[in-house]
């Protein structure tokens, strides 16, 4: 396979050949947790609990998407590091994490919103070293790749704070 260059057009085909069982692992649980923040979002407005809408659009953006980019957009970086115990190591902690950050809310536990926090930062460092080198001739999509982790890294920490200050904390 030719290398991917900022200005080359991305051969979605020739990405999934990169693809490993992890690839797969992320997308199957980015889409479950996609079909289940819908589901939240459904029983909540038929009957409303608490957090109920956060937990919905938690699930759909933050464990769906945001999972989906992390750990299947790396394909499309010129060198991106696929070692398995990498790998799994950012699937692990992504959504063990993303569950213990909504059990924390659900309880109204600020602590264990901080840990489950501590470690979805864990697995956007591992997702940051991830991606790869920048080379000078490819850099684009592995600098807007971390932009995207530094942008969900200053999120995570917001998240902790407020949970720290929210009513029920």
């Amino acid at each position: 396979m030719p290398p991917i260059t900022a200005t080359t057009e991305v051969d979605l085909p020739a990405i999934w050949q990169r693809a490993d069982r992890y690839s797969w692992a992320f997308a199957a649980t980015s889409g479950a947790l996609i079909v289940a923040g819908g589901l939240v979002a459904a029983i909540n407005s038929a009957t409303p609990f608490a957090h109920g809408s956060w937990v919905a659009a938690y699930l759909v953006l933050v464990g769906g998407v945001a999972q989906m980019f992390l750990g299947v957009w790396c394909l499309g970086l010129p060198e991106p590091e696929l070692d398995a115990r990498l790998r799994g190591a950012e699937l692990g902690l992504w959504n063990v994490g993303n569950a213990i950050v909504v059990g924390g809310v659900l309880t109204e536990s600020v602590s264990v919103v901080v840990v489950g926090s501590a470690m979805l930062l864990g697995a956007l460092a591992g997702f940051a070293l991830g991606g790869g080198p920048i080379r000078r001739d490819q850099a684009g999509r592995v600098i807007i790749y971390r932009i995207v982790i530094l942008g969900l890294a200053g999120s995570v920490v917001i998240g902790a704070v407020l949970a720290h200050s929210s009513p029920g904390g």
